[in-house]
């Protein structure tokens, strides 16, 4: 039987190909990773490309990757696989080609929502609630978390650094700007450091769920932000300032 291997974030992103230059984003990324994922014309942008994201994506979600197949996708699509392959030269290409859609869309629907709130310690909450409950609710997740863990988990795991790093420097992007503006006393380590905890703290509350701290409905997971993770942005704030 065939098996898909693994895709390797790190290895993906010593990629040759030169980046585009980056959408609008809270700061200007360092990490290559989410320099990918934010970045403007990384996957084609036309119309044909985005209804084959769409059908690999639901192909995904129904049978994993393991019996994901170019011919299946083309089928879902109504072309042939000589025209996916225009797109897409490979199947793992066209994998990771999701699996950044996938991720664009999760930053930027974080992004819109948090837009209405005005203080960060808001924002931080409505973040945190939305990441979870959206990566939770996520189809593809889900279906490779409970059937082909092997797929997915060592990217979450022992081989986490470059999503880490990724989720850490996209919620430092905000921090730093509100910083910029005077309205966040942290120094840039205090920020980078609460950064990789609140990433931490939703990575593991998806890949282990069950807690004593509940966190089962949108209820709880709100009242675990506003009691545990907002008051440490307040004590880390009216700490003395030190040099970073």
């Amino acid at each position: 039987m065939s098996r898909c291997k693994v895709v390797n974030l790190e290895q993906h992103l010593q990629s040759p190909e030169p980046l585009p230059e980056p959408m609008s984003t809270p700061s200007q990324t360092q990490d290559p990773l989410l320099g990918k994922i934010l970045a403007s014309g990384t996957e084609p942008g036309d119309d044909a490309s985005e209804r084959i994201l769409a059908a690999a994506l639901s192909q995904a979600e129904d049978f994993g990757v393991r019996r994901f197949t170019i011919d299946d996708v083309a089928r879902r699509v109504g072309v042939s696989r000589v025209t996916i392959y225009r797109y897409f030269p490979k199947k793992d290409r066209l994998i990771e080609a999701v699996m950044l859609h996938e991720l664009r869309r999760f930053l930027r629907d974080i992004d819109a929502a948090i837009a209405p709130y005005d203080t960060l310690q808001d924002r931080l909450v409505e973040g945190f609630v939305f990441a979870l409950t959206f990566l939770r609710k996520h189809r593809l997740l889900n279906r490779l978390l409970r059937t082909e863990p092997e797929f997915i988990l060592p990217n979450l795991t022992v081989k986490a650094v470059p999503i880490l790093a990724a989720a850490r420097e996209f919620i430092a992007g905000h921090a730093h700007r509100e910083a910029e503006q005077g309205g966040l006393p942290l120094t840039s380590d205090e920020i980078e450091g609460l950064s990789e905890l609140l990433a931490r703290a939703v990575l593991s509350f998806v890949l282990t769920p069950d807690s004593v701290l509940g966190l089962k409905t949108h209820a709880e997971i709100r009242r675990f932000a506003e009691h545990y993770l907002a008051p440490t942005l307040h004590a880390l704030s009216q700490l003395p300032q030190t040099a970073s």
